[in-house]
């Protein structure tokens, strides 16, 4: 479960998104303008949600 929250929490990490987006052939100043909005709005939440999901695997795997 870990390793799964984990490769969540890369494939949508902002940079990972610009590259994706220009490799698609967005501009990529229109890439980095997306991916900005994108940090402050959605990865914020992303990324902690997937350090708590870390911490409850963690709590419910020490406590078998």
């Amino acid at each position: 479960m870990r390793e799964r929250l984990l490769n969540v929490q890369h494939r949508f990490n902002p940079l990972h998104v610009h590259c994706r987006l220009v490799e698609r052939g967005v501009n990529q100043a229109v890439s980095l303008s997306i991916c900005r909005w994108y940090e402050a709005l959605v990865y914020g939440w992303l990324a902690w949600l997937s350090v708590v999901g870390i911490q409850l695997c963690k709590v419910l795997r020490a406590g078998n």
